[in-house]
């Protein structure tokens, strides 16, 4: 076993395989200290040895790992980025998206870094090393939650965007007798996407990643054209209304501040993804991880910027929280034909955006749900009062489980997870120092009897989607769900947990080793940054009207 004050310190040359000490075969990684799980095996060159591609433990690329988190990042949330722009200015709300995204991309760093210190596969794995057993169940039942509002507002989103699309395919309007069933449109949708939301992981759903990117740069490029066109047009005289006017350097109101800057803040979450991106990348060096975080972040920031700029433009001071509330399937609102068609097909490139991008999200609700149970699985192993529920309970689920492996029947908690305490490096203060955990695992826990059980993993699958579907079918649009989420979680899953758990990981690495100071003193001060945003969003949007 490993710990933190026996780890040998070597230099970061991600290129290098010349290091202080003989390496164990399997580890080329220039950070030997690092807990990869899987280990980091992936020593052949992915663009020189066809193996490395067939790596069932690492099976993705570089470039398949960068678009997995860009399909993460652009969801729901960028088409409520034009109403940003309108509220705050064109200079303001610049301003806001790089404070996101550079906290995004540290949050994202952070939260790889302490996966590696601490052994962790999952989010909640990375609070558990850092506050314990039940932190990592509180802090995955608030992501089970929040992700179930997320999945219920895609449902929305999906409904709204698709049903006048079939409506006009099929001659009839949702308002008329015998017309097109908004919730129909839904369950038809929700069929064809039952075999993406049964897939176990990330990599499986890399050609969503593809289309969904490609389908949402169609509406990106339409909203460009069209809002440099009737800024044109508002410049030569040619269109006469100050509906269209945009302001590049407005002074916002607190009010408008605080209710635009969690919509930035909320389209770029998606660090409940990240470690499943780790756990599944070829050759899984600080630098490539880096190199995926560096890219999707940034890739994401210039299409999301130009999607807000653009329906900012195009729309000015009538846009609406929702974009497409303000695009019109009708050919007649528009003068010019082809700019009608570009987004007609961006509406529907936004719509098969959404679909697409909806197992992406709902993966990691389904794995915080059974994250739960999977730590109660554990827990209960060292509770003799509980050794005979307990095996009533497991015996069931072997037995209505028809694809379990023979190795299975028999599984213990010793099979799957160790955890070790590390020694606090103060010993005249210990027992003022938290001590955190380092968890030994050959697999990740996505490979855990629980997550593999099919009974479980079907089930869980089918319950989320029946009473997020009811949830979408109750409530008036995707502005209701928003509300309801507020705007506290998304702060504390994007920036309070990840920020919070790097300061007590990494203060627990020798002095003298790899330990980033420097980082510490940031995570601080971007820690202190999120709570007094969390409580000052969260205020704001309680105090206002819905």
């Amino acid at each position: 076993m490993k710990n933190y004050n026996s780890i040998t310190i070597h230099v970061d040359d991600d290129g290098s395989t010349i290091l202080d000490h003989q390496l164990h075969e399997e580890d080329c990684n220039p950070h030997p200290q690092d807990h990869l799980v899987p280990p980091f095996s992936s020593h052949q060159d992915e663009e020189h040895n066809s193996a490395a591609t067939t790596n069932s433990d690492r099976p993705s690329s570089l470039l398949v790992g960068t678009f997995n988190l860009i399909a993460t990042i652009l969801g729901g949330g960028v088409l409520t980025l034009p109403i940003a722009f309108q509220k705050c200015g064109i200079a303001v709300t610049t301003i806001f998206m790089l404070i996101s995204a550079y906290m995004t991309y540290m949050s994202l760093i952070m939260l790889c870094y302490c996966s590696r210190r601490s052994g962790a596969s999952s989010f909640g794995e990375v609070v558990r090393s850092a506050y314990g057993e039940r932190a990592e169940v509180g802090v995955n039942l608030i992501l089970f939650i929040y992700i179930s509002f997320v999945v219920a507002a895609f449902m929305v989103l999906i409904r709204d965007i698709w049903t006048p699309l079939v409506g006009m395919f099929l001659g009839k309007t949702e308002d008329e007798e015998g017309g097109v069933s908004g919730d129909r449109v839904l369950v038809g949708f929700m069929i064809f996407l039952l075999p993406f939301l049964f897939q176990r992981s990330l990599h499986a759903l890399k050609w969503n990643c593809y289309v969904g990117f490609a389908s949402i740069i169609i509406l990106c490029t339409a909203l460009v054209r069209g809002g440099f066109q009737r800024q044109f047009n508002l410049h030569h005289g040619e269109l006469d209304d100050d509906t269209y006017k945009i302001e590049w350097f407005k002074i916002p109101s607190a009010q408008d501040a605080l209710f635009a800057f969690p919509i930035i803040m909320l389209a770029f979450l998606c660090q409940f993804n990240v470690l499943s991106i780790q756990n599944t990348l070829q050759r899984p060096t600080r630098k490539r991880m880096s190199q995926i975080v560096g890219m999707s972040v940034g890739a994401s920031l210039l299409l999301m910027y130009l999607f807000g700029l653009g329906g900012y433009m195009m729309y000015g001071s009538g846009i609406q929280g929702n974009v497409l509330l303000n695009i019109s399937v009708d050919k007649r609102a528009y003068a010019d034909e082809s700019l009608y068609w570009m987004f007609f097909l961006g509406r529907v490139g936004c719509g098969t955006t959404l679909v697409l991008a909806l197992p992406l999200s709902f993966l990691p609700g389904r794995d915080a749900l059974l994250e739960i149970i999977d730590v109660w699985f554990h827990h209960s192993h060292h509770r003799s009062n509980s050794a005979e529920t307990e095996h009533i309970c497991w015996n069931a689920l072997h037995r209505f489980n028809k694809n379990e492996a023979p190795q299975d029947v028999a599984i213990t908690t010793e099979h799957e997870i160790e955890e070790i305490e590390t020694q606090p490096l103060d010993i005249e203060h210990e027992s003022a120092t938290r001590k955190t955990t380092i968890l030994i695992r050959d697999q990740p826990i996505q490979q855990d009897y629980v997550f593999r059980n099919s009974v479980l993993h079907y089930g869980s699958t089918l319950l989320i989607v029946t009473y997020s579907f009811i949830g979408a079918t109750r409530v008036a649009g995707v502005a209701t769900i928003w509300s309801l989420v507020g705007s506290s979680l998304a702060f504390f899953i994007a920036f309070i947990l990840p920020f919070a758990s790097f300061i007590v990981i990494e203060k627990g690495v020798a002095e003298g080793s790899d330990r980033l100071d420097v980082w510490i003193k940031l995570a601080k001060s971007m820690l202190a940054v999120s709570i007094v945003g969390a409580v000052v969003c969260t205020w704001n949007r309680l105090s206002s009207p819905v």
